[in-house]
């Protein structure tokens, strides 16, 4: 056999073993989308309007200050929005008094909703974050920079029409340089009062969460939104002054009782010893209405700004966003954001995914089809949003069959127990002999080891240390400082004691106040009184419900899609994928209903309508009146989610048909779609 010099070569292939690729993160494709839309809509709108509102609010407090329409012509009032003292105030007021309250919002934006049954419980769980007491600090350094702007804006423009505003900070007297100005520290305190009740409003509302809404309840920009911030900008504005002239006159009437103390009067005289002399508290106000003018205008103006800035971004941030028109491959950016950690961000995801779901045009079609077809990715794009559109609907099922509490922790696990080694019976016994041979040892070897630890001497010492004689100057000692320190022990525990004490008497101020006002005060006030408190401690049924879905929108999304979708893959679907996950999307789709009905029937248990034969005392009318509007908000929000799955599920009977006998179910779950198939 002859052999040939040219090498052999395998044959190469174009073959290889490669995997496919999964769908890309949510935070490659679709988050980067979002957050730049939203960038823009908070640039672009939200701070382009706010500017807006400075910038008008500030020309009318140039016009007044110079005396009005009536004291200028028409060329000085078409001039005065274009003065650089006009822009700049403007610019201020909105970097120092809008910008911090927009941005808070903003950074302190959650999904989450404040799952709380009463507003005192409202109020507790807003305490407990730092973010609250973060959001206050800020309201007041804005209120405190909305009235700098308005002192400095007045010394400009109404010294020469109206005189001295008497605004600045230490009255003008040359025998009392330093006392405090009382009409400006009136000014601040009442614009601290409403910052305080700025945030108070925004905890009740829960405006630090989104503003979930679905399409046709979403929030507008119109005119009836605009007169109801102007009617609550009058009101919390008003109520607010009320409560600051209120604090005032407190303050001063404890100023006689402060001077009292030790060393607090070398403190406060040199700053505030005209405000105990003087005339009246109570008559105060009738001699200064101007101020009282003054101020009710600062608070309004401050919170006009900070309420449409608000409105602008309850209005404008939960709109939809498209971003078909801005990636190649819109149905994978789309199913990759259902994989974000933020509810936010999968709440802009399937309302888009909703649109192309229930779009009955070519490209609609077109474009489901494809997305049934996808053997690109692995998970294909169905299994994915089938998996995510689960998942969501699964933990929410979850929490509502806990009614709206935290998942429990896993149980902790027990330590195993070490098992101690056993000593052998029979233990081997231990040399107790020297081994070595003894050495004759020198003296001072003996010196040395009668001085040691173990020696001779020092048991000695240790056998006779009782007997030994102790100075007397040791024992003066002892007896001084022994009972000096139990003595100190003593003091410290009585001490902490006392402060302890003191602690609790200062949470009992409240309980003492209440029991005063029950006892001293009228009964018109006394039951107004006892209306504020049922009010403010008690349990509204309705956020209960709500705090068991507290993401029903972003639910009722879910099964709108995962339902169209199903609904369309009869038709659309060449090759069967979604036929596979149909019985999981149903069996899912009935579970969660069925919890929902059982939660229905016992909310609207809750209400029994008064007979008219028991003939019902005014009061007892009132409470069932109360009861029913509460089991009525109760029911609608769990009928937003269970109307949403009876459509569901009605639509896949209703395009299936006798095709559903084709998949096997759970017994419980085929009784209750039995049902939907006899109805359709």
């Amino acid at each position: 056999m002859s052999r040939t010099s040219t090498p052999l070569r395998a044959i190469q292939s174009n073959l290889a073993n490669r995997a496919s690729p999964s769908l890309p993160p949510a935070s490659q494709t679709y988050e980067p989308l979002i957050k730049s839309i939203l960038s823009q809509r908070l640039s672009n709108r939200i701070f382009a309007f706010s500017i807006a509102a400075c910038w008008l609010e500030t020309t009318l407090w140039t016009i007044w200050g110079i005396g009005g329409h009536r004291a200028v012509g028409l060329n000085t009032l078409l001039m005065v929005p274009f003065r650089l003292p006009t822009l700049l105030v403007a610019a201020t007021t909105w970097l120092a008094v809008v910008l911090p309250v927009i941005v808070t919002r903003k950074s302190q934006l959650t999904a989450s909703r404040t799952i709380a049954s009463s507003p005192a419980k409202i109020w507790h769980s807003a305490q407990s974050k730092k973010s609250t007491k973060h959001a206050l600090m800020i309201y007041s350094a804005s209120a405190i920079a909305a009235t700098v702007l308005h002192v400095f804006l007045a010394y400009i423009n109404e010294t020469e029409v109206y005189g001295d505003p008497r605004l600045s900070l230490f009255v003008k007297s040359r025998r009392y340089p330093y006392y405090l100005n009382g009409r400006l520290l009136f000014l601040l305190l009442s614009q601290l009062i409403l910052a305080f009740s700025s945030l108070v409003r925004n905890v009740m509302l829960d405006r630090f969460a989104f503003r979930w809404s679905l399409p046709p309840n979403r929030y507008r920009l119109n005119i009836f939104e605009l007169i109801r911030v102007f009617v609550v900008v009058i009101v919390s504005t008003s109520a607010s002054l009320f409560c600051a002239s209120l604090s005032f006159a407190i303050i001063r009437m404890l100023f006689p009782i402060l001077y009292r103390f030790p060393l607090l009067p070398m403190i406060l005289r040199p700053f505030t010893g005209h405000f105990v002399r003087g005339s009246l508290t109570l008559v105060l106000p009738f001699y200064h209405i101007g101020l009282l003018f003054r101020a009710w205008f600062i608070g309004f103006a401050t919170m006009i700004v900070w309420e449409i800035s608000e409105l602008l971004f309850d209005v404008l941030i939960p709109q939809p966003i498209n971003v078909s028109h801005l990636v190649a491959d819109s149905s994978v950016a789309l199913i990759s954001g259902l994989s974000s950690s933020d509810r936010i961000i999968k709440f802009f995801a399937l309302l888009e995914l909703k649109d192309i779901a229930s779009d009955e045009s070519p490209a609609g079609t077109a474009r489901r089809s494809e997305l049934f077809a996808d053997q690109k990715y692995s998970p294909n794009q169905w299994t994915q949003l089938c998996r995510e559109c689960l998942l969501l609907l699964g933990h929410d099922y979850q929490l509502f069959l806990r009614r709206g509490a935290p998942q429990p922790p896993p149980p902790a696990r027990s330590p195993a127990l070490k098992s101690e080694p056993q000593l052998p019976a029979t233990p081997t016994p231990l040399l107790r002999k020297d081994i070595f041979r003894k050495e004759k040892s020198s003296p001072i070897r003996a010196v040395l080891d009668s001085f040691a630890s173990d020696g001779p001497l020092s048991q000695a010492v240790d056998e006779g240390a009782e007997a030994i004689h102790v100075p007397e100057i040791i024992k003066s000692v002892e007896s001084a400082v022994l009972p000096q320190l139990e003595k100190s022990k003593d003091e410290v525990i009585k001490s902490v004691s006392g402060a302890t004490g003191a602690v609790t008497k200062f949470a009992g101020i409240g309980r003492m106040a209440e029991s005063v006002v029950e006892r001293h005060a009228p009964a018109f006030v006394r039951g107004t009184a006892k209306d504020w408190k049922d009010w403010w401690r008690e349990e509204r049924l309705s956020k209960t419900v709500e705090g068991c879905i507290p993401f029903r929108e972003l639910d009722v999304l879910t099964i709108e899609v995962l339902s169209h979708l199903v609904c369309a893959s009869l038709s659309e679907d060449r090759y069967g994928v979604v036929q596979r996950d149909t019985p999981k999307v149903i069996e899912a789709m009935l579970s969660f209903l069925s919890a929902v009905e059982e939660y229905q029937i016992e909310v609207n248990a809750l209400y029994k309508a008064p007979s008219s034969d028991a003939n019902p005392s005014p009061t007892e009318i009132q409470e069932s009146e109360a009861q029913r509007v509460e089991v009525e908000k109760g029911t609608d929000s769990l009928g937003l989610v269970g109307n949403a799955l009876k459509e569901g599920v009605a639509q896949i009977a209703r395009t299936f048909g006798d095709k559903l006998l084709a998949f096997k179910f759970p017994p419980q779950t085929a009784r209750k779609l039995q049902g939907f198939l006899d109805y359709c």
